[in-house]
């Protein structure tokens, strides 16, 4: 290298002699006690030089390495990998497949645990499933979690993804650097503060439910749009997900949340976190990107996801679930009344309208 760069100031030289002997002073002239050189010059050589010049400060100085060329990210079929697991979420899934597409997301792994002869996420995602973008994996009725699902996914794409978005269909991923300013995947994950880190942990921002009671067909982002900050259940995380790790990222019947503690886990901030439990970052931080969290969403999709039940077949207390759903959102006797009607039964919720 060191050979080549001396070769190309020796030709510079050369040059720049070869330009000097087509400078020509032809006239000298006074003015003011001052004498002024007019030189006439071949343009042409001159032109010449400065573009030989010009070549070779491009090969001596350092070239700025863009992130984004990472060879390590060209490896890899997608940069980025969403991950999920859905039943009845027919409602969703192209809101869903749409809002992460346009911010980096290249290819979606879902899980279909719907019961049997009821709705299916194909159902409404052929198109999506043709041209690639999704696969299915089938569930139909499985008591399989959300961990063992991660894990298998992680097991069989780990060649294919860079990155894995392990989220559930009502979480949606802001990321940024400067407050206002949504960043693309790429630009973010591929930032220096990351580069140590396995795992990211993102905080949940809870939405409220707009004081709507019934469902309607617009998109969540356009429906719910009150944010929570200062709710308590903020703490809790989910995870993005570095490929090529040879290591047991979750195990059978463990938190979806966070990854084993054998993975190098950073917040949203690129920090590593050495003492950390399996749900949770406390304080919440919400700096450079957090996941909103449509929780309830309206009264009557609140319903529909209780009658769905647990992923693990765990039944419900109905009167807990209820004064969960009050938690988050403005208690009113219409929304009782609705609850009520739907469950046929009576709610004690110790409040006033």
């Amino acid at each position: 290298m060191e050979k080549m760069k001396n070769k190309k100031i020796k030709k510079t030289k050369l040059l720049l002699k070869e330009v000097k002997s087509h400078v020509k002073v032809f006239k000298k002239i006074k003015i003011k006690n001052k004498r002024i050189r007019h030189f006439k010059i071949d343009f042409y050589f001159v032109l010449k030089f400065l573009f030989f010049v010009m070549v070779i400060l491009i090969l001596i100085l350092p070239k700025k390495k863009n992130r984004n060329d990472n060879n390590d990210n060209k490896k890899y079929t997608y940069f980025a990998c969403f991950v999920g697991m859905g039943r009845e979420e027919n409602k969703y899934v192209r809101e869903l497949i749409e809002y992460y597409s346009k911010i980096g997301v290249e290819k979606f792994i879902l899980g279909d645990n719907n019961l049997p002869n009821t709705e299916k996420l194909s159902d409404v995602i052929q198109d999506y499933i043709k041209d690639g973008t999704v696969d299915i994996i089938e569930l139909f009725g499985s008591i399989l979690g959300q961990s063992e699902l991660y894990q298998m996914v992680y097991e069989k794409y780990k060649s294919k993804c860079n990155w894995f978005l392990l989220f559930d269909f009502d979480e949606y991923l802001e990321v940024h650097f400067e407050k206002g300013k949504s960043l693309a995947l790429n630009d973010f994950l591929t930032n220096e503060i990351f580069d140590k880190c396995e795992a990211i942990l993102f905080n949940w921002v809870m939405y409220s439910d707009n004081d709507l009671i019934y469902y309607d067909n617009r998109p969540l982002n356009k429906r719910f749009t009150q944010p929570l900050f200062k709710d308590t259940a903020n703490i809790y995380v989910k995870s993005i997900i570095r490929s090529g790790l040879n290591k047991t990222i979750f195990l059978p019947k463990t938190s979806n949340h966070v990854p084993e503690k054998n993975v190098v886990i950073c917040n949203s901030k690129g920090q590593i976190i050495n003492n950390y439990n399996p749900f949770s970052i406390k304080p919440p931080i919400f700096d450079y990107g957090y996941l909103k969290h449509f929780t309830t969403k309206t009264a009557e999709e609140y319903c529909n996801k209780m009658k769905i039940g647990h992923p693990r077949n765990i039944s419900f207390n109905y009167d807990d679930r209820i004064k969960i759903f009050f938690k988050y959102n403005k208690f009113s006797k219409e929304k009782l009344k609705f609850f009520e009607k739907h469950f046929n039964r009576t709610f004690n919720m110790n409040k006033k309208a």
